[in-house]
């Protein structure tokens, strides 16, 4: 077993991600399929275990046996007449007169009369699946329905029946479909009843010891047996009482049908439900998983085109859809061109780094080469080595700024925002700033809406800083920097930072936010040229805008920087 280097087992789970889409969304019909065969299972034993078919046939039999009962009773306890026997050892008696022959006719005393029950049964049972057995006081079976023959009746029905398995016996797909479900349905279907019915089985009894019964406890009795067919038999017997005397017993005998073909058919329904369900849902699968495989695949492509950068030059079409692959391509688009903004970005930094150390550079260069030369006057040397020294000084001001500008946009990728209550962030801003070079003051002019925007504490912190070192180095001493802001259409806020210096040209608010930009001969080995470059980014970082714009406050003509910041709500 392989153990990772914390001591946690390393296992290997399933998961489909280890798979292609369409894999994927196969396994998951195939794990869907087999759920709802499961439930379909499920569906049918619950249909067989609550099916009542064969609990009301088990009603109906013991409610037809009170009917036959109660009938006996009432119609077919009788006496019957007792005749003369006028032939003995087949030699007839001379004695016995037609005149007398009526006159010594006698009546038997009240029995179960089977001509009268045996018309009742054909009339109302014949055609019944139940078996049914009258037997009189002297325990002889006088009716058996299972004997009892009606010649052409049931030879016609017979021909009838022949005729019409032949009519249906039509051999074809759907019919073997149907009547292989229905022997499988019906294999389970006796499974399940031989369960539930099976609980309470005993032998086998002969009539003879169901008629003692019976007949002892006067009462309907039933029990089930198994029979020499395997067949689940559940026999009732009732008495046949008139008068308190016990003149026979009915005995019904059912057998339980362990065959159910309407409740297959339902079963057969669900199923052929079932599998057009799962054939829709897998048609309609890969249908949609073509749909969707086709513009990731695209998007892949374009991905490693977007590789190929200038040696590709055909305009990649990005794909254009509503749902989430579409906000897909959207992103990736946009980080495309992100990508080659911040390469082009970075590209120009480069040139523009390079541009300026080269300067510097070409200066000390020249100053070495004429500090080498033997005749050059010591007056020249203290100029060269001051020119020298201010080169140096200018090199060091650049690398310290370029270093601390590849920082600053590297974190504002990383730098977490939260809501600054604008008027408080100044106030205190203005309670905590002093120059000590120019001794400059610092005025608030604010809006009365005390709002917030979402910035970098920091970061804004580092733009004011900016634009105010800039105010310095042009302004006189004591000089006035004004702050103010303004609540627009209650969605934008807008900073001005006005200051009383000799001010930027106009036609210059786009060129001064360039990279090493300076209009400042002066004081240039002190300024590189990049703070205005990096408050535009911290800015825009911010969703907002910042720009030079001329001033509107005749007290404050020098330079005028405004910075637009959506509004947040606290």
């Amino acid at each position: 077993m392989v153990l990772d280097t914390l001591g946690v087992i390393n296992q290997k789970f399933f998961s489909l991600s280890n798979y292609t889409l369409t894999k994927q969304l196969l396994l998951i019909n195939f794990f869907a399929a087999i759920i709802g065969l499961l439930i379909f299972f499920l569906i049918n034993l619950y249909l067989i275990n609550t099916d009542k078919s064969i609990d009301l046939k088990v009603n109906e039999t013991k409610n037809n046996l009170q009917s036959i009962s109660i009938y006996l009773e009432n119609n077919s306890i009788a006496r019957v007449p007792l005749f003369k026997n006028c032939r003995i050892n087949n030699i007839i008696d001379e004695s016995c007169s037609t005149d007398n022959f009526f006159d010594d006719i006698k009546l038997s005393n009240p029995e179960l009369e089977p001509t009268s029950a045996q018309q009742y049964i054909i009339q109302n049972f014949l055609d019944s699946n139940v078996n049914i057995r009258i037997y009189n006081n002297s325990m002889i079976e006088i009716i058996n329905s299972s004997t009892i023959f009606l010649g052409d009746k049931n030879t016609s029905d017979i021909k009838v029946l022949e005729i019409s398995e032949t009519g249906e016996n039509s051999e074809n797909l759907v019919t073997n479909y149907l009547n292989s479900y229905l022997k499988i349905f019906n294999f389970f279907y006796a499974k399940q009843i031989r369960k539930i019915y099976t609980d309470d089985i005993v032998r086998k009894k002969h009539d003879i010891h169901i008629f003692k019964e019976t007949n002892k406890k006067r009462r309907l009795i039933s029990h089930k047996y198994i029979d020499q067919n395997d067949n689940i038999i559940h026999l009732s017997s009732a008495p046949i009482i008139t008068n308190n005397k016990v003149y026979g017993i009915v005995i019904l005998s059912l057998m339980i049908d362990e065959k159910n073909n309407d409740l297959g058919f339902t079963s057969f329904t669900l199923f052929n439900f079932y599998i057009l369900f799962i054939f829709v849902t897998i048609l309609l699968s890969l249908f949609f998983i073509r749909d969707l495989i086709s513009p990731i695949k695209e998007l892949s492509k374009i991905t490693l085109l977007e590789r190929e950068k200038i040696r590709n030059k055909k305009k990649l079409r990005y794909p254009k859809r509503q749902d989430e692959i579409g906000i897909l391509s959207i992103e990736i688009q946009n980080m495309s061109n992100e990508l080659k903004t911040q390469m082009h970005k970075l590209e120009k930094f480069t040139a523009d780094v390079a541009h300026e150390l080269k300067n510097p550079l070409t200066s000390i260069k020249n100053s070495s080469e004429l500090l080498l030369n033997k005749n050059i006057s010591n007056e020249n040397k203290n100029i060269i080595l001051k020119n020298f020294n201010s080169d140096v000084n200018r090199m060091n001001k650049l690398i310290s700024d370029i270093s601390d500008f590849s920082r600053i946009i590297a974190e504002i990728e990383n730098e977490e925002f939260q809501l600054v209550n604008i008027n408080s962030f100044l106030s205190d801003f203005k309670n905590n700033f002093y120059n000590y070079e120019k001794d400059l003051k610092i005025e608030l002019n604010l809006d009365s809406d005390n709002r917030s925007v979402l910035v970098n504490k920091n970061k804004f912190l580092r733009v004011i800083l900016n634009l105010i070192d800039n105010s310095i180095s042009v302004v006189k001493k004591q000089s006035i920097i004004l702050i103010s802001s303004k609540i627009v259409k209650n969605k934008i806020l807008k900073l001005k930072f006005y200051d009383q210096g000799p001010g930027i040209k106009i036609e210059d608010k786009n060129k001064i936010f360039e990279r090493f930009y300076t209009d400042r001969d002066i004081s240039k080995q002190y300024h590189s040229g990049l703070g205005l470059s990096i408050s535009r980014e911290i800015i825009k970082s911010f969703k907002g805008t910042i720009e030079l714009t001329e001033s509107d406050n005749m007290n404050f003509r020098g330079a005028c920087f405004m910075i637009k910041l959506p509004l947040r709500d606290v």
